[in-house]
């Protein structure tokens, strides 16, 4: 083989593995799931919120639900669960298969310490984007806790993604801790 065919099967192979790496690195396809999400129940019972996202090849109505999922006390760490899931979108371009979600922040803060809390990736639902964290109450009382959520939306191709808007949204809940 020539020094030619060499370079032309290592520029191929090249391609070949930047095509692979940009999509498995490019988020989940997030199907539309309709109220699934957004259904007082253990996803939820917080509060669940739908907005609007109008994106360069679509738009999409997204929930954002919030849910304890441990019993807040104080002293103890309350588990809490942020998942974002599609309700409907509507794609204008052909080339688009879908869009995805990847959460980039999330933080809580309370409004009767001003305490505040990180956050880190969940994966107990397979159809959606699940956020959680971890909170430390210090007092017994009613508390008004915000959250605020930063996410990067995604258009995706039949391989790969592009990045299409990031936006932040803040939801507020009231939280009783005996």
């Amino acid at each position: 083989m020539g020094v030619r065919k060499k370079i032309a099967v290592s520029i191929v192979l090249v391609i070949i593995v930047a095509l692979a790496l940009w999509q498995f690195t490019s988020p989940q396809l997030l199907p539309s799931v309709g109220s699934k999400y957004s259904a007082f129940g253990p996803y939820s019972n917080r509060g669940s919120w739908i907005v609007s996202e109008t994106m360069r090849y679509g738009s999409a109505y997204l929930v954002i639900s919030i849910s304890n999922v441990t019993f807040p006390r104080t002293g103890i760490g309350t588990d809490y669960s942020l998942v974002i899931s599609d309700v409907n979108h509507t794609i204008t371009n052909s080339i688009v298969k879908g869009f995805g979600v990847r959460v980039t922040g999330m933080s809580i803060r309370d409004s009767v310490d001003g305490s505040t809390s990180t956050w880190g990736n969940g994966n107990a639902v397979s159809d959606a984007v699940q956020a959680t964290s971890i909170f430390f109450f210090r007092t017994s009382t009613n508390h008004m806790l915000r959250f605020t959520v930063t996410f990067q939306l995604y258009d995706l191709l039949p391989l790969g993604s592009i990045p299409d808007q990031t936006v932040t949204q803040s939801f507020n809940i009231t939280q009783t801790v005996l």
